[in-house]
């Protein structure tokens, strides 16, 4: 039980410093975590197998995607031994193995998982409740990336219903869905509206994340290449700019979202 306890804590902790935006060290704590569990308690444990999706999420966010993928893979075949294949546990990292495949460019790879994610759900706690609403929501944007933009928008508009109803309007997963919608938006030909979502996107992250949080780069990203598009490139470039500091003061230079935003930076001043 100590080393249960051990590996908790470090989990606690490093979720803590995630969510502040401290990646380093969260990540720190979390292969802590990990090396505690694979030395000490069974390999085919609930603990080590949630260590693990944990460490797979934050890799996710830094670009470590092939590790990532590794630690899922690992994490749902024994949560799925332990708990049973319709467990909202094994939701939860189908869910994360197909929205790992669509930051790594390959979405079509997780569809499987990503609808697999939204059957258990459902039946486990219905259509409506929060954690539903968020698998639809990474299931619409793998449609979105692979070009069914009216499914994907359909199951966008619904999940950011439950989210206002249930959690508020300044929520997190509330910001999170709309920039999801801004960016489909954009693709389907109404910058106006897409401007507007993404704005508000970031006004919430920046409330409730802070104004250096990793988590805005996307959203900063998105609402650059809408506003060289729409001929303000100063702004462009400023947006491109702001969301390249929160890779490179962290150290994730080589992160694979970093080459597309300064591909981006450069035609914003090409542009000018």
């Amino acid at each position: 039980m100590r080393h249960v306890r051990r590996v908790v804590w470090l989990q606690r902790s490093a979720a803590r410093r995630r969510s502040v935006g401290d990646t380093a060290l969260a990540e720190r704590l979390y292969r802590r975590a990990l090396a505690i569990a694979e030395r000490h308690l069974p390999d085919d444990g609930l603990t080590t197998a949630r260590v693990r999706n944990d460490l797979a999420v934050l890799l996710k966010y830094t670009g470590g995607f092939e590790e990532a993928a590794q630690l899922y893979a690992a994490a749902c075949e024994v949560l799925t031994a332990r708990l049973g294949a319709d467990d909202p546990e094994v939701a939860t990292v189908l869910h994360n193995i197909g929205g790992l495949a669509h930051a790594a460019g390959r979405p079509a790879d997780g569809e499987p998982a990503a609808r697999r994610s939204v059957e258990i759900r459902d039946a486990a706690v219905g259509a409506e409740h929060p954690d539903a609403a968020a698998d639809r929501a990474a299931l619409a944007g793998i449609l979105a990336a692979t070009g069914r933009h009216d499914e994907a928008r359909a199951l966008l508009e619904a999940a950011l219903a439950v989210f206002e109803r249930a959690l508020g309007d300044d929520h997190h997963e509330v910001a999170v869905t709309l920039g999801n919608l801004g960016a489909l938006d954009a693709q389907r030909g109404d910058p106006a509206l897409a401007e507007r979502r993404l704005r508000r996107a970031l006004a919430i992250k920046e409330r409730t994340l802070g104004q250096d949080h990793l988590e805005l780069a996307a959203t900063l990203g998105t609402l650059g290449v809408i506003r060289r598009r729409q001929g303000d490139t100063t702004e462009a470039r400023e947006l491109h700019t702001r969301a390249l500091v929160l890779y490179e003061t962290r150290g994730l230079e080589h992160h694979p979202h970093v080459a597309v935003l300064r591909a981006n930076l450069d035609r914003a001043a090409s542009a000018t």
